[in-house]
């Protein structure tokens, strides 16, 4: 009877083995994937030269019209969509600033101007749901955008 106790226990901490390196690799694959994207949004801002937003809804374009826009935030909507990042909206109780300007597809843009130029700040995003206590946190990957000198913005981009 006690080996069926002690088969018991180690049955129990080989689960618990598994769930947790399920979960660290989870977590790793996410901040993985959060972080390529926080980097292709950064080239995608200085091969344009700056930050221009779409005009209209960029959620509601055909992929098409995305692809082949000139404005910078169709163009990485278009990346976002190719890729299969989270689309959804980080509310503002979630988000870890409040000064950023947030967009469709999870991550956002700052604008930082110098007496030199100006560049951005680019955060990306991992949402960690915990569904046994209920819980989700929001981890920001932040990055910035070599100096740009002269820039291609909207005319609502607005320096912080």
């Amino acid at each position: 009877m006690r080996e069926a106790i002690g088969g018991t226990w180690l049955l129990g901490f080989v689960v618990l083995f598994i769930v947790l390196f399920s979960a660290y690799l989870a977590i790793s694959i996410n901040y993985t994937k959060a972080f390529r994207v926080k980097n292709q949004i950064i080239n995608i801002i200085e091969e344009n030269e700056g930050f221009t937003r779409s005009v209209g809804d960029v959620s509601s374009k055909p992929n098409d019209q995305l692809q082949q826009s000139t404005k910078t935030e169709d163009k990485i909507y278009f990346y976002l969509k190719s890729v299969c990042y989270a689309t959804t909206k980080i509310t503002d109780d979630q988000s870890p600033g409040g000064e950023e300007d947030y967009r469709k597809g999870g991550y956002c843009v700052r604008k930082i101007c110098t007496p030199q130029g100006g560049y951005y700040k680019v955060t990306s995003f991992i949402k960690i749901e915990l569904p046994f206590i209920h819980k989700s946190f929001v981890v920001p990957i932040n990055g910035e955008t070599k100096l740009l000198f002269h820039t291609n913005d909207s005319d609502d981009m607005e320096c912080q």
